[in-house]
């Protein structure tokens, strides 16, 4: 069912990104070959951008694909690895979890402005963040879980990675 649903992701991730270069090879063709520069490619190019990004780490990257800074963190014993990894995922939890409200009442709050050439209002533009906040919950609330159990991500038994069992 996971990897049902992670390759629908990967789909609608590369359907944003093939939007995205369509759109601005035609930027390229309106403002340099017709010399009728035209400002809804750029505004959907950086719409599908914001969107692409968000949802490829989301719903897309596993875990083990998240960018590490693991000079220290490798040479360590796995118990204190392992340590790190459940305060570094619980901090994460907790701060997105307290951001939530805010971030909330933002995109909301955003309702009253819209996009200069398509006129889609900002908070569905910025909904997909609140997306991402929630997703990230999930996944480090994962990792921490998985932690405690002696688990770790370079183990490969991590939410939504395939279920490896190395």
């Amino acid at each position: 069912m996971i990897a049902a649903l992670r390759r629908g992701a990967e789909a609608v991730l590369v359907g944003m990104m093939a939007v995205m270069f369509i759109a601005f090879i035609l930027q390229v063709v309106f403002r340099y070959v017709l010399n009728w520069p035209v400002g809804w490619t750029d505004e959907l190019c950086t719409l599908v951008w914001l969107w692409g990004i968000l949802w490829g780490a989301s719903f897309v990257m596993t875990n083990r694909e998240d960018i590490r800074f693991d000079m220290l963190y490798s040479h360590l014993p796995r118990g204190v690895r392992r340590g790190f990894t459940l305060l570094g995922s619980g901090c994460a939890v907790a701060l997105l979890l307290v951001s939530l409200p805010a971030t909330w009442s933002y995109v909301t709050f955003m309702k009253v402005e819209s996009t200069a050439n398509f006129g889609i209002p900002f908070n569905w533009v910025f909904s997909i963040y609140v997306v991402f906040v929630l997703a990230m919950s999930v996944r480090h609330a994962g990792i921490a879980w998985d932690a405690l159990r002696g688990r770790l991500v370079e183990d490969g038994h991590m939410l939504g990675d395939g279920g490896s069992t190395t």
